[in-house]
């Protein structure tokens, strides 16, 4: 049984691929994912369907070998959108189909959008559907009271200046989706969540607390210190960044990992001993020290308060 990532790599070269071909079936798998799936994920499960028996001591990795990525970890509120987020995973119930419409571009070619809405409890939005994306909405499931699940999609204002969603082109559409119901966050899970239109603050969570939870959190704030800030050099060859934090408050402190472009965009206004607000992070255990650590999604933000 193959376990390390550089040994899977030898495998399926020894089986007659080039490195072209496997780093180009690891994007086709990146892409097909959305996101949603590592590098090194993509490439134990290309040994997988090679025939090479692979393992992973990583939990998370394991699951992405074993296909059983579940986007409903993903999901968050309608609420919690923000204009230019990407990779969105939201679940909610059909309340108002605005028809399909047939258009010509500039170019002379037709094209057809489609939209509808769908809310959750916390609000509502508008999904946007082009072209083909359009068949989705003549499914015999796609009925207004449905339950709908959006993956992939991508956050945008809209002529009425409203927000709407978007679908990527990789983006699909869930309807009737098995085992999922209505809220799959549950708000007395959250952390710090603040009940704006009512003015009222729901269950707050300590960061000591937050120690004893896995998963997605939605918001959780403290005091922010830096830690480290270097830049990376992937096994690929391509460059990277990784901002390292530690999030305190009178109760406890959490390492907060943030990886990519959002590390240097953080970094040119975080300052030691800042108040902050992080929204949709991931918290897991590190299984080098142990500790549980938050780390940073594509749906992520972080705030200065």
């Amino acid at each position: 049984m193959i376990e390390r990532a550089e040994q899977v790599y030898q495998a399926l070269m020894d089986l007659g691929l080039s490195e072209d071909e496997i780093n180009s079936q690891i994007n086709k798998k990146l892409m097909e994912y959305q996101g949603f799936m590592t590098k090194e994920g993509a490439l134990y499960l290309i040994g997988k369907e090679n025939g090479i028996d692979v393992y992973s001591s990583d939990p998370n990795i394991q699951k992405e070998i074993e296909e059983l990525i579940d986007y409903n970890d993903f999901a968050i509120l309608i609420e919690d959108i923000i204009e230019g987020m990407q990779n969105i995973v939201i679940v909610g119930r059909v309340t108002d189909i605005f028809g399909i419409n047939n258009f010509t571009k500039k170019d002379g070619t037709s094209g057809i959008v489609g939209s509808f809405q769908i809310c959750d409890l916390s609000n509502c939005i508008k999904i946007v559907l082009w072209n083909n994306q359009v068949k989705d909405m003549e499914n015999e499931y796609f009925k207004k009271g449905e339950i709908i699940q959006v993956i992939g999609g991508y956050s945008k204002k809209g002529i009425d200046d409203n927000l709407e969603i978007h679908l990527s082109r990789q983006g699909k559409l869930v309807l009737a989706p098995e085992g999922v119901t209505l809220p799959k966050i549950k708000k007395n899970e959250n952390i710090n969540v603040y009940e704006e239109k009512v003015g009222k603050k729901s269950s707050k969570f300590t960061i000591e607390e937050l120690h004893m939870k896995e998963g997605f959190i939605r918001f959780v704030k403290g005091t922010v210190q830096i830690d480290k800030f270097k830049e990376l050099t992937l096994k690929n060859g391509e460059k990277s960044f990784l901002l390292k934090l530690i999030l305190s408050d009178d109760t406890a402190s959490i390492r907060v990992n943030i990886w990519g472009i959002k590390a240097v965009e953080c970094i040119k206004f975080v300052n030691d001993g800042a108040g902050i607000k992080l929204s949709n992070v991931f918290l897991k255990v590190n299984s080098y020290s142990d500790e549980k650590e938050l780390n940073f999604t594509k749906s992520s933000r972080l705030e200065v308060i």
